[in-house]
């Protein structure tokens, strides 16, 4: 287990860029999700892809009256080597985000320019939705907050600020592990595992594995009686 983890991939980290900003204007049918990349080049290249995603389109309580959630980030496709430079060799996360010694870089000379530079792509693709976001950015009650590798490592524990571990290259998520492993009673899930990275990949998981604990009739009973109660659709 311990070779199948080693011998896969690390993907790369993410700028963030997290808005409240005013909805008047805006069209009634604004899409929620919106992927802005140059399909001239590779779609892994440094920065290329770049995702949009608006919740309040389908929840309005997620903001105050009058104003839009906007989330963008680069696809796991920003390199955490140009920050490396703000904290300490070898220093790892500390458990607790929120203190004095986790947010150490942030008042490194150089950071915050860093991170204003590297948030010049976010706001360009953003543009691509909403042109005056900028604008919109700069009125009485909206929010901006930009979040860079040290951020995503920050608050997620993660190595380097990775997204999660990949395939080997040439290999894809059907090679990757399962639930069952050699060791009688152990079972294996999250992002190592079969689907991959990512929430809804690492929450499968967790359901594979915990399938594998049942027969499938006792499955299929517990899913009748949860259809039942209005649990499942």
């Amino acid at each position: 287990m311990r070779k199948q983890a080693d011998d896969m991939a690390m993907t790369g980290s993410f700028m963030h860029l997290h808005l409240g900003i005013p909805s008047e204007g805006l069209a009634d049918d604004l899409e929620c999700h919106h992927s802005v990349l140059n399909m001239d080049i590779d779609i892994t290249a440094e920065q290329n892809m770049v995702i949009i995603s608006i919740p309040t389109v389908f929840d309005k309580n997620l903001a105050p009256e009058g104003y839009h959630v906007v989330h963008a980030y680069t696809a796991a496709c920003d390199s955490f080597d140009d920050w490396e430079r703000f904290i300490e060799k070898d220093q790892k996360p500390t458990y607790d985000p929120n203190s004095s010694a986790s947010s150490k870089y942030n008042r490194e000379a150089g950071y915050q320019d860093l991170k204003a530079e590297k948030a010049e792509v976010l706001w360009r693709a953003v543009e691509c939705v909403i042109p005056d976001v900028r604008k919109r950015a700069k009125q009485k009650g909206s929010v901006v907050m930009i979040g860079s590798p040290l951020t995503h490592r920050r608050y997620n524990q993660r190595y380097r600020g990775t997204y999660g571990p990949a395939p080997s290259k040439g290999e894809d998520v059907w090679k990757l592990g399962g639930a069952t492993t050699k060791i009688k009673g152990l079972l294996a899930c999250g992002d190592t595992t079969f689907p991959g990275i990512g929430l809804p990949g690492v929450a499968a998981s967790g359901t594979i594995a915990a399938n594998t604990l049942v027969s499938v009739g006792t499955q299929m009973k517990l899913m009748k009686e949860l259809k039942k109660e209005g649990a499942l659709q």
